[in-house]
């Protein structure tokens, strides 16, 4: 169990990295779609190629942030079931999600896989104006964000399998900033 731990922490580091990386992603974006509305309301000539980096680093922005937001618990969900099961019921649940994620995100890999191959091959871009953008670091990113999900939910599956015989295995971890306490208030 050490070991599963020690792993579980340092993949938890890099899923940090990753978000910190998209943090400064998402920074760059907010300065250049500034630059570009600026530039197009005072000089009246706006960057070409603007709404394609957009486009593409919001895939890229959506594909790596999301293993980040399940490592910590904060996806949207749906709790009018798990709320009334007792904590077997929940461990069950979550077992079933993570089986089902592992799944979705392996077949999400296998269907772009081909597509981004042959983006690579070929040295896909988008042409706007005189401004070539590559498609091929938004097709790695899909290949790549999936890649991350399906080894979470692994670790997720994992631990809730061992939950199932140990409920108090991983109490000492943090709970996600969003959780209120039970019985508790958020402040």
């Amino acid at each position: 169990m050490l070991v599963f731990r020690k792993i579980d922490s340092a993949y938890s580091k890099l899923l940090t990295l990753i978000d910190a990386f998209t943090a400064f992603m998402v920074f760059v974006l907010m300065v250049l779609i500034t630059a570009d509305v600026v530039s197009r309301t005072l000089l009246n000539h706006p960057f070409q190629g603007v709404s394609e980096i957009v486009s593409n680093c919001i895939i890229i922005l959506c594909f790596l942030e999301i293993p980040y937001v399940l490592m910590r618990g904060t996806h949207v969900r749906t709790t009018l079931i798990y709320d009334k099961v007792g904590h077997n019921g929940k461990c069950i649940i979550d077992i079933i999600a993570g089986i089902i994620g592992i799944v979705v995100f392996a077949l999400i890999i296998q269907s772009s896989w081909g597509n981004f191959t042959k983006a690579l091959a070929i040295n896909d871009a988008e042409i706007a104006g005189s401004v070539r953008i590559p498609t091929v670091p938004g097709r790695f990113s899909v290949i790549l964000g999936s890649a991350l999900m399906v080894i979470e939910f692994m670790f997720q599956t994992i631990k809730n399998l061992i939950k199932l015989k140990h409920p108090d295995a991983f109490d000492d971890e943090k709970r996600p900033e969003s959780a209120i306490p039970e019985g508790g208030n958020a402040i």
